[in-house]
């Protein structure tokens, strides 16, 4: 992505400042998402692979910064600085601009806020002198730059002590793209084969994903190479959606029966949801609590031409605002959590999240499983989800579900699948009541 800004022309200049700007939202609290939304449509992309690529590196970014300053830059200057160390190169990786383009576009960034005349000398300096220096920045090692919040890797090595560091890593490189096969649209094995042919066909190189945590997956497909959704054939007929390997483990776990009433709880994107439509003859209802986030649910079951969901706007936790009566057959609790299995996907959440979160979110989710599982039939199953690491969300929750409901059997699930190069981390348990 970073190269789409030569090729397309894009002022480097111009995407280091709207960049700055954005990282500064973010560490004012705004998710990336949003801090986006401010951006001009022309310059968004090239926006958003520089900002991925600060959060990335950003606590390392501030190490280095403070090698070569005594105190913090004010306002903007900081977050010119910390994007354009962010660009500077990898550690036996190639460059993505000549060192002196880099310092030279930094600087001239400077020019598009007239309050920021003061900074063009001690940017030129700082950047000058990191570059005549590559060893220092470069070998800095991990214990010295963090690349998360103490609190994060303290958590993780006390719940992983053999593993912390491999999660560590794995959260920083950049995430697969893997596409689910949508085989109610592509119908049969001939379907199938007739896609991946379209794929080759289109020099678009590809693996099939055949387990996830012991689980069998019956339409996963990574693709070797991401590229925009608008390249990937079929996409916009419905033949396929972006979902990540670990998410597709859902809709192939919890089997279901035609017929079945199914309620899935916090449903957007609705990933999940239209999983299950594609694969199951069922009635679904989709909950989801922001009505703007549920216009994206009922995206994706037009893109994708399903039938039998029904979307619901109501928040989980307080279903006498709009549960009907009708008991379900099964219930996909995927919780709002800290999103630590995801941060390579949504390198902000580090700087968004607090350890006090953790316990807050926890108590949240321990209440949006307790109002569900009265809204579901004796023999009926639940399947709790999260993309999280943090066994506080995970194993630790399944473990007080037992307890807690005497009437609750749990039943095979992979539990937690920890972040890997194919798949982001998440947590099942399967309940049945």
């Amino acid at each position: 992505m970073l190269a789409d800004i030569k090729q397309q022309g894009i002022s480097l200049s111009k995407a280091l400042f709207a960049s700055a700007k954005v990282l500064e939202e973010v560490q004012n609290g705004t998710s990336l998402t949003l801090a986006l939304q401010g951006t001009s449509p022309d310059l968004r992309p090239a926006v958003q692979s520089i900002a991925f690529q600060a959060l990335r590196r950003g606590f390392w970014a501030q190490e280095v910064l403070n090698q070569y300053v005594q105190k913090t830059p004010p306002g903007l200057t900081l977050y010119l600085l910390w994007a354009a160390i962010a660009l500077l190169p990898e550690k036996n990786s190639e460059p993505m601009y000549a060192t002196h383009t880099l310092v030279n576009e930094a600087v001239n960034a400077t020019s598009l806020d007239s309050n920021l005349g003061f900074a063009r000398g001690l940017i030129n300096a700082v950047l000058r002198r990191a570059l005549r220096n590559e060893k220092l920045y470069q070998e800095i090692p991990e214990e010295q730059h963090p690349s998360y919040p103490e609190w994060w890797t303290r958590k993780l090595k006390y719940a992983y002590p053999e593993q912390y560091l491999n999660i560590l890593a794995a959260s920083k490189e950049k995430p697969p793209l893997t596409l689910r096969l949508n085989h109610r649209f592509l119908k049969d094995e001939a379907g199938v084969k007739k896609y991946l042919d379209d794929l080759s066909k289109a020099d678009i190189e590809y693996q099939l994903i055949d387990k996830v945590g012991g689980q069998k997956l019956s339409g996963a497909i990574e693709l070797k190479n991401p590229i925009p959704v608008a390249k990937i054939p079929g996409f916009f007929d419905g033949a396929c959606s972006v979902q990540d390997a670990g998410a597709q483990v859902a809709a192939e776990l919890l089997k279901l029966a035609p017929g079945q009433r199914v309620l899935d709880a916090c449903a957007a994107p609705g990933g999940k949801a239209a999983h299950f439509l594609e694969k199951y003859d069922i009635h679904l209802d989709a909950l989801e609590i922001d009505a703007s986030r549920a216009k994206r649910i009922e995206e994706n079951f037009g893109r994708l031409k399903l039938n039998g969901g029904h979307i619901i706007i109501g928040d989980a936790s307080t279903p006498k605002a709009w549960f009907g009566g009708e008991l379900y057959d099964a219930i996909i609790a995927d919780v709002p959590c800290s999103a630590s299995g995801i941060v390579r996907r949504h390198p902000d959440i580090t700087y968004l999240r607090q350890e006090g979160d953790i316990k807050n979110l926890q108590v949240a989710q321990r209440k949006i499983l307790t109002a569900l599982w009265s809204l579901l039939k004796p023999g009926g199953k639940l399947l709790y989800v999260t993309c999280s690491v943090f066994p506080d969300e995970g194993e630790l929750q399944a473990k007080w579900w037992l307890n807690a409901m005497p009437d609750a059997v749990r039943l095979k699930a992979p539990g937690q699948l920890l972040p890997s190069k194919q798949h982001d981390g998440f947590f099942y348990a399967l309940f049945e009541k």
